[in-house]
């Protein structure tokens, strides 16, 4: 069946020049720096808080800042954990470039990261279509308690990590037939920490340290039937003696359709309150145990991805290259989980690997720019590529290379990448081409 109904008038309440959607931590960096560059911004977020998986999923650490002790993203991103880490709430020097937050702390250091850098800011609302014009998208059609409402605009970047706008203007995404699985993080309290203290060292060469003797009896009682799907666990210490945040719970989703992350979230609620008993019974250090909270929203991994001017290769992270176009790095192992399995395929890097301008923009794109984990990889470089610091870094130069395409007047597929390159250096992101090949 379809509902037909007559075309309605939709009120525009507001026009800027670059509006970014999605606060997640690339919206975050992407709105931060368009208003730095110039641009009057306003940042879209369908909670009532910024973070994204960082705060609504509570995943930490945020990684990564460094490989071998050698900073590979700073400016903007580093920024915000130093902001978060003045509140308390992040650790920010250890060796392996991961930083460990603690959710609230991030909220309002992000907040006011944009405020100061006078981003408007527009909570509660979703994003529902755009309106194009010979390619461009002119206004962001948007829902919330207000009803149906549209704001102008010269550029948009789409942080939606569903590339939401991509797809809304009709510039083509791909989506794998089988995703890598939600997880739905938990944080508890009454956790004997001290008797845990070695999985909280730092990771070496990228990799979380693990408790074999956890997660193998874990796996038994999977195999018995009396444990759920999950991954690692990896267990972080939280800010407060006896907290932990762990990554444990998971199950296969395509978080792009309503219906089956509803499915999958009522899932993870289940199975939320039968491991908690489990770990209680089964390990010591948890015998007291109880739940803190969990994730407002199961965290997500992957599902669509642009179409955009080159995708990033597995040998492109493997062997990198010297883009000219580079503009951040990444430097996390390949990590892809497997939706019906406690497996996971991890790839060591040995050095850091360049992202160039042409993965956030989508073919075609007249002023439509991406950043975050719908970009354009393969699934090895996506792997990657996916996690938060990375996501940062891809924000900073799309907020970026928004403000310079509103000031010069150029469509995303044709920016002077030098410009943007130099401008991007200048405000604190590493770019260099140690050890790479020629591109």
């Amino acid at each position: 069946m379809t509902i037909i109904r007559e075309s309605e008038a939709i009120p525009v309440v507001g026009s800027y020049d670059v509006i970014v959607c999605g606060g997640g931590p690339a919206g975050i960096i992407a709105a931060v720096a368009a208003a730095r560059n110039g641009a009057k911004t306003l940042l879209i977020e369908r909670y009532g808080f910024v973070g994204g998986m960082a705060s609504s999923a509570l995943v930490t650490p945020v990684s990564e800042f460094r490989i071998e002790g050698k900073q590979i993203i700073d400016g903007m991103p580093f920024e915000l954990m130093k902001r978060t880490e003045a509140l308390g709430g992040a650790i920010t020097n250890l060796e392996s470039g991961n930083v460990f937050i603690d959710d609230e702390a991030l909220k309002l250091a992000a907040q006011r990261m944009l405020l100061e850098s006078c981003v408007t800011l527009l909570y509660h609302t979703f994003i529902a279509d755009c309106v194009t014009e010979e390619g461009r998208v002119t206004h962001v059609i948007v829902q919330n308690k207000a009803g149906r409402t549209a704001y102008g605009c010269k550029a948009v970047v789409d942080c939606t990590g569903d590339a939401d706008i991509v797809r809304a203007a009709g510039f083509k995404t791909t989506k794998k037939e089988t995703l890598q699985p939600a997880t739905l993080w938990m944080q508890l309290g009454g956790v004997d920490t001290d008797a845990i203290k070695p999985l909280f060292e730092d990771a070496v060469h990228g990799v979380m340290p693990i408790s074999e003797e956890i997660r193998g009896r874990l796996g038994e009682l999977n195999k018995e039937g009396k444990m759920p799907i999950f991954g690692g666990p990896w267990i972080s210490k939280q800010f407060h003696d006896g907290m932990v945040t762990i990554n444990l719970l998971r199950t296969g989703t395509d978080a792009s359709s309503p219906e089956d992350f509803t499915r999958a979230e009522c899932v993870l609620r289940e199975d939320l309150f039968k491991v908690i008993p489990i770990l209680r019974q089964e390990f010591p250090a948890f015998k007291n145990c109880w739940l803190a909270k969990a994730g407002a929203q199961a965290g997500v991994r992957e599902t669509f991805r642009i179409e955009g001017l080159y995708e990033l290769t597995t040998d492109d992270v493997l062997n990198p290259k010297a883009f000219p176009d580079t503009v951040c790095k990444g430097a996390h192992v390949i990590d892809i989980h497997k939706p019906d399995s406690i497996e996971q395929v991890v790839v060591v890097l040995k050095k850091e690997y360049n992202i160039p301008y042409r993965v956030l923009v989508p073919k075609d794109s007249v002023n439509v720019i991406t950043a975050g984990r719908c970009v354009c990889a393969d699934d090895a470089a996506f792997g990657s590529m996916r996690v938060m610091a990375c996501c940062m870094a891809m924000g900073q130069a799309a907020g970026t290379a928004a403000a310079i395409a509103v000031e010069k007047g150029y469509a995303f597929t044709e920016m002077d990448t030098h410009l943007l390159v130099e401008t991007l250096k200048a405000q604190g992101a590493v770019i260099d081409f140690e050890n790479c090949e020629e591109s």
